[in-house]
């Protein structure tokens, strides 16, 4: 249980030459790069050119990639009378610490006409819907084929991820790729009159989190199915992920081949930041997001490449369960529900409900597992008195230890969706509760029907009640 591609998530990339109809994807890029040109000139609100626009930021993998899809509505005002509503989606493929992988962009045309039959990860949901049902469809069928989650986005934020990535790009000596790259990057260089898209996300102050169990179980949840190293201890050691188990040699071995680059040292950092960030996308999920953001912060006081920056990503407990995650955890199998409809994100549903259920039964990490690391000291060299050793060698503490333990899994299971994880309603108000026996929780009413049908919830919860 718990194995998993080497191959990122993003890996899977989009592109119009797959639409098979160049002529037309031609001419609305010409469009859409002419009301840019207006824009850019009047120096108008946003809105003033796209009447409607949407956009959905996803988690990243294990390259650091992220993909940015949106919707626009190009207002009708400006076209001749009679014209028929004109709209596109846009996706933008972002590395979080290097450069745009790529872009594409699709007419309400591509979707009325089934030509997105051809494309290898999406799937044709027919004729006569509204641009906004396929856009959503069209998120659902990415967030399913790339195993990472989307989350609502001010158009500010999307922007400022945009804008980021440039300036990388500069340093680096990086360019923009066709007229096609550079209008879809233009499109996010305007300002919007609404108020949703004028906002910027406030991260919270960074917090320790409350065990290591707790980051393991963040780290498994479906969004971040994909957020490993496999990719790269594939290539280190040439062998699949779970093949085999982690001895000492092989956990030293990995430390020191993400860490002898800088290009993957500027990686970690940067991919605790963008999951921090998307954590307070939509539900505002403040607690999470202020635990990987302590995560970082020890990675932080010295430049990349510096003795001491290396010291705290190999004492990063965060890197050392990414890295335990390529390997046989040695758990044992319980059966549990696939979801095969959602493809890869289904996958990570099950991962999640998986290892959310062994650390329940075992109070304690995959017993294979080395992890020399706890919960980090905060940046002033305080210690974090309650975190406690996490060694995957410990043994079973005394009565009251393990009553206490016991209890703070029980309270968790109720602050914490049972099966995504998430803390909040995409909405930002309080979980739904099981009102049979007040003993799980769960984020939507959706998620509360896979968890009665497919997650076991239906037969737990009858012994909740009988114990």
């Amino acid at each position: 249980m718990g194995k998993k591609s080497r191959k990122t998530s993003s890996s899977k990339n989009l592109s119009n030459s797959d639409t098979k109809n160049p002529a037309l994807l031609g001419s609305v890029v010409t469009t859409v790069a002419q009301y840019l040109k207006l824009a850019e000139e009047e120096k108008l609100p946003l809105e003033r050119y796209f009447s409607r626009h949407r956009h959905s930021v996803s988690s990243c993998d294990g390259d650091g990639a992220f993909n940015l899809i949106s919707l626009f509505v190009l207002n009708p005002r400006l076209m001749l009378p009679g014209t028929p509503e004109r709209s596109v989606i846009t996706t933008v493929c972002m590395r979080v610490h290097d450069n745009i992988r790529s872009t594409m962009i699709l007419p309400n045309d591509a979707f009325q006409n089934g030509m997105l039959q051809k494309l290898p990860v999406v799937e044709d949901i027919g004729p006569g819907k509204t641009m906004d049902e396929y856009y959503d469809a069209f998120v659902q069928n990415i967030q399913n084929s790339t195993g990472t989650g989307f989350r609502k986005a001010p158009y500010a934020h999307c922007k400022k991820l945009v804008n980021d990535c440039l300036l990388r790009m500069k340093t680096k000596k990086k360019v923009l790729v066709g007229k096609e790259e550079r209008t879809v990057v233009r499109l996010f260089g305007l300002e919007s009159e609404e108020h949703f898209h004028q906002q910027q996300i406030q991260l919270p102050r960074p917090a320790p989190a409350p065990d290591v169990d707790t980051l393991w179980l963040v780290l498994n949840r479906p969004e971040h199915y994909f957020f490993h190293v496999s990719s790269d201890l594939h290539d280190l050691f040439g062998f699949e992920c779970g093949e085999v188990v982690i001895d000492h040699e092989y956990f030293e071995r990995s430390l020191d081949y993400i860490l002898e680059d800088e290009y993957r040292q500027e990686r970690l950092p940067a991919m605790l930041n963008h999951a921090a960030n998307w954590h307070m996308l939509e539900g505002s999920e403040e607690e999470v997001a202020s635990w990987l953001l302590w995560e970082r912060q020890p990675m932080m006081l010295h430049p990349v490449g510096h003795p001491d920056t290396v010291d705290a990503m190999r004492n990063s407990i965060i890197l050392q369960l990414m890295i335990n995650k390529f390997f046989d955890g040695q758990t044992g199998e319980l059966l549990m529900h696939t979801f095969p409809a959602m493809n890869l994100y289904g996958s990570g549903i099950t991962n999640f409900l998986f290892y959310t259920r062994h650390l329940s039964i075992t109070g304690r990490l995959p017993p294979a597992f080395i992890v020399k690391a706890s919960v980090a000291e905060g940046v002033d060299g305080a210690s974090i008195s309650d975190s406690g050793n996490t060694s995957a060698e410990n043994v079973e503490g005394n009565v009251s230890t393990n009553l206490e333990r016991t209890m703070r899994k029980l309270t968790i299971r109720k602050t914490s969706c049972a099966v995504c994880g998430a803390t909040r309603s995409p909405t930002g108000t309080r979980l739904l509760v099981c009102s049979r026996c007040e003993s799980v929780a769960y984020c939507c009413a959706e998620h509360q029907k896979i968890h009665w049908k497919s997650g076991g919830h239906k037969q737990q919860c009858t012994i909740d009640l009988l114990g």
